[in-house]
């Protein structure tokens, strides 16, 4: 009996293990304005075809990449930072989020990644 109830608290807590994520991901998707998920959802799957990415690996950089957007969001909306501060700060935005998602990334992703970053950067 005490070896049932082990192997039973064992799968129970497999089961909260890999089920959290995902609920708080929705959670954390609900309270997100509409244009934010919109292009979270954009960037999301052009990334995800351009580096073949698992469903395990898009629901890692799905809160990444809403963090990304709505930083951007609040610099661009930001009055009381110039110009010039606004595109430091972006940069930054884009350079933490960049490191953030290698970590979820393949090696080979990782390089693809930084390739459509240089092509992005070039235009």
């Amino acid at each position: 009996m005490n070896k049932r109830n082990t192997v039973l608290a064992f799968v129970l807590a497999l089961l909260v293990a890999f089920t959290a994520p995902r609920i708080l991901a929705q959670a954390q998707t609900s309270s997100i304005d509409p244009e934010t998920r919109a292009k979270v959802q954009d960037k999301l799957q052009h990334i995800s075809s351009e580096l073949n990415l698992s469903d395990a690996q898009q629901q890692q950089l799905k809160p990444i990449l809403q963090n990304e957007v709505q930083q951007l969001k609040a610099v661009k909306d930001s009055t009381s930072l110039s110009d010039d501060a606004k595109q430091a700060k972006a940069k930054a935005i884009h350079t933490n989020a960049k490191s953030q998602m290698s970590t979820i990334l393949t090696p080979e992703q990782q390089k693809k990644l930084a390739s459509m970053s240089e092509g992005a950067d070039d235009k």
